[in-house]
């Protein structure tokens, strides 16, 4: 026979997997006679309860799948808006650094809900959802179907905000400089921007072993000009790919932006720390992080409505800061800066 879980009985019985947790540990929100039908389904199944502690927990779980990342910005930011919100809400964060799906599993008898951060393996979230408690992942994509609620930020949406905005302005060769490749984010702006623009808008593509590979820029810079493109904005993957594109550009003694613009993405601190200061796209990290305690909140609540049993998918928009790095299209001269352009020895 199968284990029970709370999914299994909540399948036999048409619930949700929330209304049959607390109806299985005592708590409101439940009718008499709903607590007894998931009582009847659970002693039919076999399903025995977890540790009580679960009940009287007040701990949510913050996971990293991926220690690596969890000191970017992004992530500092997010961890921030979680800890801020937490705070309000009575509720512990505890961070754990794991993508072992049987330790995920051992938090469900002392936690109140977890959220995970960043890209996780489907067994992973598959471990977290059998738990029965409230998820939240907080990443770029999940696996399709899954059913887990998600908060995150807008990204496709995002680039083609910029695609328009730039378009707006006169451009029409514009680089899209996503930087380390691989990250889904970037991956969704650079569609929605090509997606928006005009079918007579140019979008090539620059990426570099890492963020901040500056001496991979004028390499790059020639390919992208060998294709016959002429490029007058640049549009990054990040604040950091964007200081090393605006960096990279006035070396070679470009106008930023009378000649090129430059736009960033994610409004970190960085961007105020540069000249010309950036035009770049506020991401409301810090609010994602706030949103994913208060889903943990939201199912924990009596599930009155139909709908609050249905996984979500939440994408906070994100918002355009214009600097002093964007404007109306320039005439950089680059077949004279190909002839010129020499990096110093090292």
């Amino acid at each position: 026979m199968p284990k029970a879980t709370v999914q299994s009985i909540a399948d036999e019985l048409g619930l949700s997997k929330f209304a049959v947790s607390r109806a299985l540990s005592g708590k409101s929100g439940v009718s008499d006679k709903t607590r007894r039908l998931v009582e009847e389904a659970a002693a039919r199944q076999g399903y025995r309860p977890r540790n009580a502690a679960r009940s009287e927990s007040h701990v949510v779980r913050l996971i990293f799948p991926n220690a690596a990342v969890a000191n970017r910005e992004l992530w500092i930011d997010m961890r921030h808006g979680i800890e801020m919100q937490a705070m309000r809400e009575g509720y512990e964060i505890d961070l754990v650094h794991t993508r072992d799906p049987a330790r995920v599993a051992e938090m469900a008898d002392t936690s109140l809900g977890l959220i995970i951060a960043g890209t996780a393996d489907r067994a992973v979230l598959e471990a977290a959802q059998a738990t029965g408690l409230p998820v939240v992942t907080c990443a770029h994509e999940v696996p399709p179907l899954i059913a887990i609620d998600q908060v995150t930020a807008t990204d496709e949406e995002t680039g083609v905000y910029v695609g328009e905005y730039l378009e707006k302005l006169g451009h029409r060769d514009i680089v899209y400089v996503e930087g380390q490749a691989g990250f889904p984010g970037r991956t969704r702006r650079l569609n929605g921007m090509r997606h928006a623009v005009s079918d007579d808008v140019r979008v090539s593509l620059m990426t570099f072993s890492e963020d901040y590979a500056g001496s991979e820029f004028l390499p790059e810079m020639e390919r992208i000009l060998a294709t016959g493109a002429r490029p007058t904005a640049f549009f990054c993957g990040s604040d950091g790919v964007a200081v090393t594109c605006l960096s990279e550009l006035l070396r070679l003694g470009l106008r930023v932006p009378e000649d090129v613009s430059v736009v960033g993405h994610a409004d970190y601190p960085l961007a105020t720390q540069v000249s010309p200061n950036l035009t770049t796209i506020r991401m409301p990290n810090r609010e994602v992080g706030m949103q994913a305690v208060q889903m943990i909140r939201f199912r924990q609540a009596p599930a009155a409505p139909p709908a609050h049993g249905l996984p979500m998918r939440i994408h906070l928009v994100a918002s355009l800061v214009e600097r002093d790095s964007s404007g109306p299209a320039g005439s950089p001269d680059w077949q004279a800066l190909r002839a010129t352009a020499e990096r110093p020895a090292e």
